[in-house]
This record gives structure tokens, sequence and C-alpha cells, in this order.
């Protein structure tokens, strides 16, 4: 998951260790697990079971309040089972500061919602997650529930350690009320939003709100400019236009004036109090704007000589991972918990709050609007590509971020930039 979209910098983080252990029952007694009417397993015996669980549904994650409901629905069906909920917020690094030590100590918890891509090297590194494959073999009716094309695009050395869910997508937000107001047309080519910028500028409005620290624009011009084949092409020298195109928005007073200490968060903020007209951002944003019908979303318009005409960044950034145990009963209740969550009916609550799906959901009804436009941009576009940061070596993608801004206001070379990311992309 772009899940959502972070700041870079990591934070202190206490970790609270927890065992599952048997408190009751006999040790020869082995779980059950007969299909329950949620289409999960029920687990219900006489042995307790502690279920360590870390995913990114914690702080302000806008899927909170529909994780916290069914893990209780979970525990509510299967009463010997006891969810230990070590989620930690994606944001400020923690939930990957959180999953390295625990990788790295041997304490992996029983089930993990985490990034795949490059993430996944580590823990398959670890030898201690399973492979899905066999365990969608066993159960072809739960199989049903995923779309197969996204399962083959998350596997990682061909092989599927995270189940896709949660999806996210990446577009161009604007407000069509400040649009009307100046008689402008939805920036759906690249002539109307550069005449937006210009009227905006020239009007005391923000044109485009984001942070130069912790931008997201560059993977919009990178894709309009050379396409996903291209893109593919970490830090290749044809790159360069899209980030010197950032420069002339930065001449052109398109950004916030403080936008090389404004964190995102901040730069959301004048987006949704309407003292910027537009943002390229995540879906993780939509949740929040769709409280305001004025918000619309569009892919980021072909910029001249482009090759990504109507291509989305898009993906499934993240995953359910299972670890491998020795204890069935233990290995089976993970295993419910996990087949729960996938359910149609507990994914449609998940999808009435965001996101794009990788499972079928059931319909609740309350879909806003514009989380519904985001949808329809996702099955309408003609390819996307992940994000830059999924298949490059963080170090070199930080050395990329900090040289966006120098590129903004002419202290380093588009060329220079990529040269030096180029250098460190090999190094993990």
């Amino acid at each position: 998951m772009r899940n959502k979209k972070v700041s870079r910098f990591a934070v202190s983080l206490v970790l609270a260790t927890m065992v599952g252990g048997l408190l009751a029952g006999c040790g020869s007694e082995k779980v059950e697990a007969p299909k329950n009417e949620s289409g999960s397993k029920s687990t219900a015996a006489s042995k307790e079971i502690k279920l360590r669980v870390a995913t990114s549904f914690a702080g302000s994650d806008p899927w909170v309040s529909a994780w916290t409901e069914a893990v209780k629905d979970f525990q509510t069906k299967n009463p010997n089972v006891k969810i230990v909920d070590e989620s930690t917020p994606v944001n400020q690094e923690a939930l990957r500061t959180k999953i390295k030590a625990d990788t790295a100590t041997g304490n992996l918890a029983d089930v993990m919602f985490y990034f795949n891509g490059s993430e996944t090297k580590m823990l398959e590194e670890s030898n201690k997650i399973v492979t899905w494959e066999d365990e969608l073999k066993k159960d072809p009716e739960w199989a049903k529930n995923f779309n197969t094309s996204i399962v083959d695009k998350v596997k990682y050395n061909n092989k599927l350690y995270a189940l896709p869910y949660i999806g996210f997508y990446e577009g161009l937000f604007w407000n069509k009320a400040l649009f009307d107001k100046f008689q402008l047309e939805a920036p759906t080519t690249y002539s109307a939003f550069m005449k937006a910028v210009d009227v905006f500028a020239k009007n005391d409005i923000i044109p485009f709100a984001t942070s130069l620290t912790t931008p997201y624009i560059q993977e919009a011009l990178v894709l309009s400019l050379v396409g996903p084949e291209g893109q593919k092409q970490a830090y290749d020298p044809s790159w360069a236009p899209a980030l010197d195109m950032i420069k002339d928005l930065t001449e052109k007073k398109a950004f916030p004036k403080d936008a090389l200490t404004l964190d995102d968060d901040k730069a959301q903020a004048l987006f949704s109090g309407e003292k910027a007209a537009m943002m390229f951002n995540g879906s993780w944003t939509a949740v929040g704007l769709s409280k305001n019908p004025n918000i619309k979303i569009t892919p980021f318009p072909l910029v001249p000589g482009g090759k990504g005409d109507n291509m989305i960044v898009s993906g499934f950034g993240s995953g359910w991972y299972m670890k491998k145990n020795d204890d069935k009963a233990q290995y089976d209740a993970a295993l419910a918990f996990i087949k729960y969550m996938t359910s149609p009916e507990v994914a449609g609550k998940f999808a009435a709050i965001g996101g794009t799906y990788a499972v079928k959901t059931t319909d609740s009804g309350n879909m806003a609007e514009l989380l519904k436009m985001g949808n329809a941009m996702v099955a309408q576009a003609k390819d996307f590509v992940l994000p830059i940061d999924s298949f490059v070596s963080r170090e070199s993608y930080t050395e990329f971020l900090k040289g966006i801004s120098y590129v903004a206001y002419s202290k380093k070379t588009a060329d220079q930039v990529l040269k030096q990311a180029k250098e460190l992309s090999g190094h993990n």
C-alpha cells in the first residue's frame, strides 16, 4: 500500500513482544476449522490461542474503524482466539521499523499486513513465511475471491508470499469550484493544467499543493513522459526532462512558498482547506477529500511528447503474510483469520471506506462519489505501474527525492541527480 502516503523519516519505536502460548485445554487437542457464515473458518475449540497480528491499521489510518470491527467480530465467532493487535501506523516508517526488528530477532507476528515488492526480500530470507500457492489450491472457493491477474503481479521471485488486498492509485485531484470560479477547463490536458497554474498563481491561490521533501508529482511526470517501459528503467537519463518540469513549475510559482519545508500532511491540508486548487496524491487521501463534493480526480495529463497517455501509478503495495508454524492449531487460527479478512463481506466494509481491491467485495451501498470516480479511473486506465520506490533501493530513492528539491531551485541539474541515484541503486 502506498499506503498511503508517508514521511520518509524514521521514528523511535518501543516494541512489545508477546508470545502466544497454551492457556487451557488438552495439549493433544487440535483446533477444528469448520466453515462459518462469514466465509472464514471457525476455530472454536477448548484450546485458547493468542494470535499476534501486525498491520498498518492504526493511528490515523482510514481503515481503523473497519479493522477494529473485523477483529471484534472474528473473536466473537472464535471465542478461543485472542487477537493481540500489534498494528503500527505506516507513517514515519514505524511499521517498517517494527517488521524489520521482528525479522532480525526471529519474533515475527503470526499474521502481517505489510509491504510487498522489494520489502518481501527480508521476509523471504528469514525462511519463516508461508507461500500461498498450496493453501489456495486446497480451497478453490476461497481462491475464486482473488483477481488472478493482480495475484500474478505481486509475486516475488515467482512465489506468492503476500496475498493482495487493498490497492492504491495515484491521481490528480482538483477543486471544481475553484476551476469554475475562474472559468477554467478541467486539467485533463497539459495545456489546461498549465493554464490553471498561471491563472491561480496570479490570483493568490496556490496552484498545486505539494511538499518538495516528500513529493509525489515526480511519479506523475516521469510516467507521463517516458511511459511504463521507460519508468522501469530506474533513473534513466530519459527522466531528466520530467525533473526539469518540476523546476519550470517552481519558477511559475505553482507550489507553496514553503514547499521545501512543508510535509505531505500539511500539503494535503492546503488542498482540503481550498487554499490550493490541485494536488497529485494517492487514494489514501480520497477518504477525507470525499466529504467535499467539489473535489474531482483525473489521471495526470500527458506531457508534450509523452508516452504515458491515460496511464496511472497504481498497485497493491501491501498484502497478507502468514508465519510458518509447527503448531497446527496456531497455524489454522492464523489461516482462518486471513480467510475471514479476505471474505467479500469483510472486504466490502473496507471498500466502503476507500481503496481498490484484489478480492471480491460485497457492496455496502455507502461508497462516496469521489471513491467511485477513483475506481473508474483505474478501470479505464490503459495501463498502470507501481511507484518508483517499489523497485529501487531505499538508499537510492532517498537520494532521488532529496535531489528533486535541488533541481527545483537550480542547485543541481536533473542529469546530476539521476546519476547520483543510479550509483546507489544497487545498494539495499
